[in-house]
């Protein structure tokens, strides 16, 4: 039993001996194989790298060359350009030289001219004198000659002759003024007829004249009583929320809304007529129309605020008035729209300004802001011309745009071309065919407070009243009335047209006065 236990345990241990041999020797051969290995890959890297060092060197000497070739073309170019430059001196040199010579020669026949004015001079200086020596005698000797021939006083003779001269002078001074007013008056006449009528040819702005409606129509007594309410009690709420009056017209069968408010107006207007469409009222029901009419109608004025700023390309226009813009849209001078009105001579403004070489854009801010006084003269002192100013200063507007605010109705003296440019606009704009209408008792009124004014004045014969109202033609007495106070005649008369009529436009006065010259040949 021994003997075969030994022999099994000699034989494993033989076994593991000879697999430990052959592990040994198995990987002593792998790490020679991977020596071997690494060793050529290192041989190869050094081969690999000597030749990229190679290539490299060989780069860089191409590199050095392409270098130092441009360097010399670049250096062949500078010194040719230094040629051209040196060239080119040496031209200017040239020319500047000749100029310098041609310019000494110049001066030199100037002062040599110079001179022989100036022995001119001495010599027509001698002669002067000697002239003004013979004409001292000849004084001395017409003075004595004049003494011994007439009794007057060489003081009164002087005198009486001072006056003729004097008389003869203003008559001339008078005719010379007369003369150059009326080529000024023909000239500027003519030069604005042009501008006007290249502006007017230039305004393409379609235009329609818009009548406010403020009248609600009932189909029946019992539409009307049902809008109405028992004992009116709707409509007074309605006039109560509105703050206007609402009359009805029973022959008409209509209602009209009134007030000074043009804008609480308009709100009276859209509220009846939002409560005439309903099938039964209520307080709270009229309540809710009145906040939703109001709410639309703030936002429409608005709108309309920010269309026509947009439309005349005006930027920087504060919030607020842009809405008094759009609340313009309810006022009506003499039945125009000044919402219309305004944008009008805006436009025109700014055209006039173009044509004249000023800034457009000021042209068009005066002529749309000139009436927004309009928009809040009920609730305010003053004209509405002062009111609108007031308002667009305090909202950072521009001085001088201010002052052709105020200015446009004369309520401050204009003293800006911008400003008169204004009236002219607003004059074109109100005096166009159809823009306005006006009733028949106040144009005679006009008429006759026209010929009251011309025929007040000392030494008017006549006054008449042509082109509608716009000339005014007043007849003088030529004994009374000379040239010169046919002159001042005609600017009192004008003074006094504007201090006490209120006219949309202008007003031309003609003095006419017959002229009889008479003298005697003795």
């Amino acid at each position: 039993m021994t003997m075969p236990v030994f022999s099994i345990l000699t034989g494993l241990l033989a076994g593991a001996l000879t697999m430990g041999f052959v592990l040994w020797w198995t990987r002593r051969r792998e790490l020679r194989w991977a020596q071997d290995e690494g060793q050529e890959l290192v041989e190869s890297a050094q081969k690999d790298a000597a030749a990229i060092d190679e290539e490299l060197k060989l780069q860089m000497e191409e590199m050095n060359e392409q270098a130092f070739e441009r360097f010399e073309r670049e250096t062949r170019k500078q010194v040719q350009k230094n040629e051209e430059h040196e060239e080119a001196i040496g031209e200017r040199e040239l020319k500047f030289r000749d100029v310098v010579s041609t310019r000494e020669q110049l001066l030199n026949r100037k002062s040599q001219s110079l001179n022989s004015k100036q022995q001119k001079l001495s010599s027509i200086e001698t002669r002067v004198r000697n002239l003004r020596e013979r004409a001292v005698a000849l004084q001395d000797q017409l003075r004595e000659e004049a003494r011994k021939r007439t009794p007057i006083p060489e003081t009164d003779l002087k005198a009486q002759i001072e006056a003729r001269l004097e008389q003869e002078a203003r008559t001339l001074a008078t005719r010379a003024a007369q003369e150059v007013e009326q080529e000024a008056q023909i000239n500027m006449e003519r030069d604005a007829k042009k501008t006007l009528n290249l502006v007017l040819n230039r305004f393409a702005r379609p235009y329609c004249s818009e009548r406010g409606i403020g009248n609600i129509s009932f189909d029946s007594p019992e539409h009307k009583a049902r809008t109405y309410g028992p004992e009116n009690i709707f409509v007074r709420k309605i006039e109560q929320l509105c703050g206007v009056d609402i009359v009805f017209n029973e022959t008409y069968q209509s209602s009209t809304v009134m007030g000074f408010d043009p804008v609480r107006r308009e709100l009276g207007r859209l509220v009846l007529d939002a409560a005439s469409k309903q099938r039964s009222l209520n307080d709270r029901l009229i309540d809710d129309i009145y906040n939703r009419c109001k709410k639309d109608l703030f936002k429409k004025i608005l709108v309309d605020g920010n269309r026509v700023a947009n439309e005349l390309r005006i930027p920087e226009l504060h919030e607020d008035v842009r809405s008094m813009l759009g609340a313009l849209r309810y006022r009506y001078s003499f039945a125009q729209n000044q919402h219309f009105h305004v944008a009008e001579v805006g436009w025109l403004c700014g055209l006039l300004s173009s044509e004249l070489g000023l800034n457009m854009q000021d042209g068009r801010r005066a002529g749309l802001l000139h009436d927004i006084g309009k928009a809040m003269d009920h609730s305010r002192e003053g004209g509405h011309a002062v009111i609108g100013a007031d308002f667009i200063e305090k909202h950072g507007e521009k001085t001088e745009v201010v002052h052709a605010v105020r200015a446009h109705h004369y309520d401050e003296q204009p003293s800006s071309d911008l400003a008169f440019l204004t009236i002219g606009a607003d004059a074109i704009s109100g005096a166009r065919p159809g823009a306005r209408r006006s009733t028949m008792d106040s144009y005679t009124q006009k008429m006759a407070d026209l010929e009251k004014i011309g025929t007040s004045f000392d030494g008017v014969t006549a006054t008449y009243i042509l082109s509608a109202g716009r000339e005014v033609r007043v007849i003088v007495d030529g004994h009374k009335v000379d040239d010169q106070k046919a002159l001042q005649l005609s600017k009192l008369i004008a003074q006094k047209i504007e201090d006490e009529l209120s006219y949309p436009g202008l007003i031309k006065v003609t003095v006419v006065r017959e002229t009889q010259a008479v003298e005697f040949a003795r």
